[in-house]
């Protein structure tokens, strides 16, 4: 029997959407990883005494990021090319390197690799990740001449290929730090300069503009640091009574621009200081958003029994502006759902014990380890209402939990420090404390696979990695 043309055509779309969300597609955070290497050779902070070239990269950044945002997103990508000055291991005076990448991929595998073939950098990082299934709409079209019966079953094994993820053998720590321990200890000595520059200029910046801190929270490696704080630096230099408006702040480097509901500056490392500027001049527009926020949190609060209005425990800064969208939507859909419902019986009059987390519309509804209620500012309120009473005892549970987890973390991290002769010890937001707690037990327990002596700087994510400075990243869930 064969499928009518109309329920063929909805199977195959339909076949789109599946294999589409089954994809596996990079998050924003192995981008960065995986192109640090190129900005640190390409960075206009690096061409200070060279205005030509430092222009041209500002530019060809501000087109290759562009680039890159809407591939991350899916987003159709019009075919260019943008030139790049690379400064040499060990530069002549003026002598540089000169590149032209084609920015023509149509997703961010290929693109990465194109990056950084182009500028003769290993692509090792990119190779080791785990590739998307790529399906052509012709495969799947080919079966409109074979039986229902056999394209039905086709799909299904193309189903579960999709949801598998690639597989390969997985490095153990002891053979990683063999590997790499003694180069990881070179690269951090010969970072040691930068790093002591850093805390220069981080004390100097600080007392300049009087702040209350000057954070390092992106993801990239120092020299990146380094460089920001240099452009931050000229920035004060040069537009001294824009500044003045940052006295008593946190300046916070990281991947967005804004400010966060601490009331902390956050700057975007990878864009030009122009853009700084913009957002410093533009502070008090920002903070309006900020003093918004705490009426809406109460009205929110009010309208779901007094609980709580909290954020995620691990999770980079949130910015006020973006928050405050989120808050007034889902305000409004439980306004409307209290005009034609009521809550469930089985619910106390006061939900004051726990905590509600508001995101994007693309967040997920879930419980978080720590036992908040994370809802997506676009959540149905029926659907909340039921999560919430299906989850209220595990809820109650884990933020009793949570507690004492934090304590047990930061023994942990103290204790291994200590024993191991660490340099330092961090990890990533989403590295929850019974993850950490667990690794550090777990590297306690091993201390012989540790390098001895050389003040080793380890964090603890979900991959393995040799950053520029002689970091090592390390999965919390080693083997």
């Amino acid at each position: 029997m064969y499928l009518k043309p109309i329920v063929l055509n909805s199977l195959l779309k339909k076949t789109e959407v599946y294999l589409k969300e089954c994809v596996r597609h990079l998050s924003s955070n192995q981008v960065s990883a995986a192109l640090r290497p190129f900005y640190f050779n390409v960075h206009p902070d690096l061409f200070g005494r060279y205005p030509t070239e430092r222009d041209t990269n500002e530019d060809s950044l501000k087109q290759l990021n562009m680039y890159i945002e809407r591939l991350l997103h899916q987003k159709p990508v019009r075919p260019s090319r943008v030139k790049f000055y690379l400064k040499k291991q060990n530069p002549q005076e003026h002598h540089f390197e000169t590149v032209n990448i084609s920015l023509a991929q149509k997703d961010i595998f290929g693109a990465l690799q194109s990056i950084l073939s182009s500028c003769n950098l290993s692509t090792e990082y990119i190779d080791k990740l785990p590739k998307p299934l790529t399906v052509q709409k012709q495969q799947v079209r080919n079966h409109n001449s074979t039986s229902a019966n056999n394209w039905c079953e086709d799909l299904d094994n193309l189903f579960r290929g999709a949801a598998k993820p690639h597989e390969r053998e997985e490095d153990t720590l002891k053979r990683w730090l063999k590997k790499y321990s003694a180069e990881a200890q070179e690269r951090s000595k010969l970072c040691q300069p930068v790093r002591e520059e850093i805390a220069r200029l981080q004390s100097e910046l600080c007392q300049k503009l009087e702040l209350k801190d000057l954070i390092w929270a992106c993801g990239w490696g120092t020299s990146h640091f380094r460089g920001c704080l240099q452009s931050f630096k000229t920035l004060i230099t040069h537009h001294p009574q824009e500044m003045k408006s940052l006295k008593n702040r946190t300046v916070i480097f990281g991947n967005e621009s804004g400010v966060s509901l601490q009331g902390h500056v956050i700057l975007n490392s990878g864009e030009v200081r122009h853009n700084w500027l913009d957002l410093i001049r533009n502070l008090e527009r920002y903070d309006n958003h900020l003093k918004r926020i705490p009426a809406l949190q109460a009205a929110l609060s009010r309208s779901l029994c007094e609980i709580q209005i909290a954020q995620r425990l691990f999770r980079p800064e949130l910015l006020a502006e973006a928050y405050e969208s989120h808050l007034r939507s889902l305000t409004t859909s439980l306004g409307n759902y209290r005009s034609r419902n009521k809550y469930p019986e089985a619910w106390p009059e006061c939900l004051d014990k726990f905590q509600l987390v508001v995101e994007g519309n693309a967040g997920p509804l879930m419980l978080s380890p720590s036992g908040q209620f994370i809802a997506p500012s676009s959540c149905p309120i029926s659907l909340l209402v039921s999560f919430i009473t299906d989850n209220m005892e595990e809820a109650r549970a884990r933020l009793d939990k949570h507690g004492n987890a934090l304590e047990e973390e930061k023994l942990a991290i103290a204790k291994c420090i200590q024993k191991l002769g660490l340099s330092a010890l961090g990890k990533d937001d989403n590295v929850t404390p019974t993850q950490m707690t667990s690794c550090c037990n777990r590297l306690l327990e091993n201390e012989l696979w540790m390098p001895k002596d050389n003040q080793a700087r380890i964090w603890v994510t979900h991959y393995y990695s040799l950053i520029s400075d002689g970091e090592m990243c390390i999965p919390w869930n080693w083997k």
